[in-house]
């Protein structure tokens, strides 16, 4: 507390799942303080920001405490150090996803390799690094302003073939490069760990010993390298404590270049030398014992950790890291990790999945198949994986968990299963994304230059969508999955822009879930998927009964002629008349909102179509193939006016969409939205207006009929009142161009889904939960408003 004495048992705070809302909050306020009090000193510093970043403990918290005038017992502290760490490596430094038997993980790494982009593109990359590197050394770059050890990193997270593209390095014996392959993994993964460091000298192992040991065995590998006695099945033991020197380093006499390769490096950052500096740390700056070699010997070190692309990695993940420390600490402006991403496209190639019929692509050894390497090398190597037994895999990668416990807790397994399902748009520098790589499957795409910031996405991947629907069918997870939706909005971790889209999409996933019934991937009619949507008050299938076969609302004629004020009813020639001009009046309502009724929708998860997106446009193809893959697609915001396109069969190989608009607005009402002159329920969701002509002359092409319209569904989300109607039709249709000359005679089919209180799809606690996510905006205390009053006003 400010300025005094403040007692409290601080045991708690090791167990962060057990710290309860007023711990939590008093933890704050500690650190709070102390970061303030502690700015001005740059040692400190260090073990505040690690202390106060995201919900961990790091540092000498005793010290940290005393700085505040808050006393711990030294000794109870001694005690909880072991268990401290060992919370740090779970929560931080997990390993990324469960074990395979190594049988299955070694057939799949023998499969034949199928070369893809990054082949080549990864060796131009070693050779730009490279000469950025000795561009700086030329210039005598300064400690620490980067360039003092030659290396880089290669990204991505687990199973796009990182160890598999050098594999293919080494064995391709034409290359002009040699490669010594060096992994931390455990000896059950593959290819198993062939480094080993004693532990039994841990306790007294100091930072000094292991650089030397490690600089000796470096030396030790490139000498054998150079001599051709290199043997990739011998395990490396690094021996510490020996005063033995490094042999010397021989100018290489051929054009062969030697590429040092640390995979699993991550593994050594959770691991410490007895004055506290991590493994990983010692490793680089053996690193810098090479920098005049770096002409043929360069290092790479692969990683689903992010931040290993830093000489010295962020604090999150070295705590051992104190700024300012000394020379080799710290490097402002390390090498350009290498992103491997183009493996994806091996087993995803849309020209071979659009000669394959729907139901051979929904078999699950297919379907499975589709995403990054590992998941078909699994099913097809020597000893092949079983598709149930894959998915049961692909969902402990997913949420990084060794059981099946269908309970998620935390907020960053909340966020990849909501991502791969729900297509979620992810904030560069949010807190999650470097877990969301190394623990979740998240792909990465990018990352910034000061390496504050990377772009990461869930592409599509059907086995870890169906994967995720086990999650999805626990109700406590959906209320749960919700109130996080409202966090990540809150902090910024996703877009905040598109929280109604982010409701619609949650619906209609669940609603999805449920007319499938099973775990399996199936198509489901139209009508049966609709229905899903029922509410009191707005019965959904009421309003698909009262379609006749043809899906026009059934006429009562008499009435009709009443309503046009006809009397002589029985002057034939006047009621044929009349008659006439109802068949006019019927021929201009809408086409049915089910003019494909008995049409089939099948899909596990959203995908997202980026209007920048060169050449993908709503095309027969893309739908064809999105639903070969069992995904619906998310339109970004634009000139279209509809937000998804939900793939629907009509015949054996011809598609068009269920089109899906959303709508937050408290203003909306069914009366204003089911007017004939509402544009959102009417010319928008005309294939004329939202479909560019190349686009329809792709579903002419494949004999589509785009005189009967698609079917179209409007959520209101924003407005309280339960309703479900069919938009007041219009006449006249306005073209895309919105030139009003062109216009016609035409058909508008929308469905009108007003307000929330799903309760088929939920429970009545999430369905509050919903309402408390769709009203919630984030508003700061009065304080700060009053405090910046140019921007909130008084």
């Amino acid at each position: 507390s400010e300025g005094g004495q403040h007692q409290h048992d601080f045991s708690s705070l090791f167990d962060v799942d057990a710290i309860d809302a007023s711990q939590r909050e008093l933890y704050v306020t500690i650190l709070d303080t102390a970061y303030e009090r502690a700015k001005s000193d740059a040692e400190n510093w260090g073990e505040i920001s690690r202390m106060t970043k995201g919900h961990l403990i790091y540092g000498e918290l005793p010290a940290t405490m005393k700085q505040v005038g808050i006393t711990v017992d030294q000794r109870w502290f001694a005690d909880k150090v072991d268990a401290f760490r060992d919370i740090k490596e779970k929560s931080v430094l997990a390993d990324p996803g469960p074990k395979i038997d190594q049988s299955h993980a070694k057939s799949a790494f023998g499969l034949d390799y199928t070369g893809h982009a990054d082949d080549g593109a990864f060796l131009n990359h070693l050779e730009k690094q490279r000469a950025i590197f000795l561009e700086r050394k030329e210039k005598g770059t300064k400690p620490g302003e980067g360039g003092n050890a030659p290396f880089f990193a290669v990204i991505q997270s687990s199973g796009y073939g990182k160890s598999r593209l050098i594999s293919q390095i080494s064995a391709c014996r034409d290359q002009q490069y040699d490669v010594i392959y060096w992994t931390f993994a455990s000896k059950q993964a593959y290819p198993p760990k062939n480094v080993e460091i004693s532990e039994l000298q841990f306790n007294s192992l100091r930072r000094e010993a292991l650089e030397k040991a490690l600089h000796r065995e470096i030396s030790v590998a490139v000498g054998n390298a150079q001599s051709g006695r290199q043997a990739d099945s011998e395990t490396i033991f690094i021996q510490l404590g020996t005063n033995t020197k490094p042999p010397p380093m021989q100018q290489r006499t051929d054009q062969k270049r030697i590429i040092f390769v640390v995979d699993e490096a991550s593994e050594l950052l959770g691991k410490f030398t007895s004055d506290g500096v991590s493994f990983y740390r010692a490793l680089r700056t053996a690193f810098t014992k090479f920098e005049t070699e770096a002409s043929w010997l360069f290092f790479v070190v692969m990683s689903t950790f992010s931040s290993i692309t830093y000489l010295s990695p962020e604090l999150a993940m070295d705590p051992s890291f104190k700024p300012y420390s000394g020379y080799d600490d710290v490097n402002q402006n390390p090498l350009n990790p290498f992103i491997l991403g183009s493996s994806f496209r091996v087993n995803n190639d849309r020209h071979a999945i659009l000669t394959k019929t729907v139901e051979e692509c929904h078999d699950p050894q297919c379907l499975y198949s589709m995403g990054r390497p590992l998941w078909k090398a699994l099913l097809t190597g020597t000893t092949p994986m079983l598709p149930h037994k894959l998915l049961s895999y692909g969902r402990k990668k997913l949420r990084n968990s060794t059981d099946n416990d269908p309970k998620l807790t935390k907020k960053e397994e909340i966020l990849a299963v909501l991502s791969v399902r729900l297509c979620l748009s992810i904030s560069p520098t949010s807190w999650y994304v470097p877990s969301l790589v190394a623990c979740h499957m998240g792909t990465a795409l990018s990352i910034s230059e000061d390496r504050m910031s990377m772009v990461v996405t869930y592409p599509s991947e059907p086995v870890l969508a169906v994967g995720a629907k086990m999650f999805m069918k626990n109700q406590e997870n959906i209320g749960r999955m919700i109130s996080a939706l409202q966090d990540f909005l809150t902090h910024g971790a996703v877009d905040r822009g598109y929280k109604g889209e982010l409701i619609v999409r949650l619906l209609m996933t669940l609603a999805m879930d449920k007319a499938m019934g099973s775990e399996e991937v199936k198509e489901v009619q139209l009508k049966d998927y609709l229905v899903q949507f029922d509410r009191d008050g707005a019965d959904l299938g009421e309003l698909i009964n009262g379609l006749n076969n043809n899906g026009y609302k059934q006429f009562d004629v008499e009435e009709e002629l009443k309503k046009l004020k006809r009397l002589n009813l029985d002057w034939p020639d006047s009621r044929a008349m009349l008659e006439e001009k109802l068949e006019e009046k019927k021929r201009n309502r809408a086409s049915p909102p089910l003019m494909y009724a008995d049409g089939r929708v099948c899909f596990t998860h959203f995908v997202y179509l980026s209007k920048s997106t060169q050449g993908e446009l709503i095309t027969h193809d893309l739908l064809r193939y999105a639903y070969r893959r069992s995904a619906a697609i998310v339109v970004e915001e634009g000139p279209r006016g509809i937000d998804k396109v939900i793939p629907l069969r009509v015949e054996e190989d011809k598609f068009v969409g269920l089109v899906v608009q959303d709508k937050n607005r408290v203003s909306d009402t069914l009366q204003s939205l089911t007017r004939a002159d509402n544009p959102a329920t009417h010319h928008k969701v005309n294939v004329e207006y939202f479909l560019t002509e190349a686009e329809k002359e792709t579903f002419r092409s494949a004999g589509v009929d785009l005189e009967r319209n698609w079917p179209a569904i409007l959520f209101a989300v924003g407005v309280d009142k339960v309703g479900a109607e069919v938009a007041t039709q219009l006449e006249q249709k306005r073209f895309r161009h919105n030139n009003l000359s062109n216009t016609d005679r035409f058909d508008f089919p929308c469905i009108i889904l007003t307000g929330l209180d799903y309760s088929k799809l939920m429970t009545a606690d999430a369905a509050a939960r919903l309402k408390d996510l769709r009203d919630f905006e984030f508003v700061p205390s009065l304080q700060k408003r009053e405090d910046i009053p140019i921007t909130y006003g008084s």
